[in-house]
């Protein structure tokens, strides 16, 4: 028995240095992306279904991308503005 839980292991510990040298090799060839969790706002227990579709939702990531371009533009407003010391 110990023999499968340390495959196992191992088998886990593979894949999660395959993840991480997977999205190492995206960031560095193709566009950058950042991946984040969001947890179900207290009080919004009985929409859970709704809040798990939002994933799959192209309204919402749209609306998504376009608050991070708006935050971005903000910031690099704001990095202009502040003079170099």
């Amino acid at each position: 028995m110990w023999k499968v839980k340390k495959w196992i292991e191992k088998k886990t510990a593979l894949k999660k240095d395959y993840e991480q040298e997977k999205r190492e090799f995206t960031m560095a060839i193709g566009k950058p992306f950042i991946t984040f969790k969001i947890e179900l706002p207290n009080g919004f227990e009985d929409q859970r279904f709704a809040f798990l579709k939002l994933e799959e939702d192209c309204e919402f990531i749209d609306e998504i991308r376009d608050h991070v371009k708006k935050n971005l533009l903000i910031k690099k407003k704001k990095e202009a503005a502040t003079p170099e010391l």
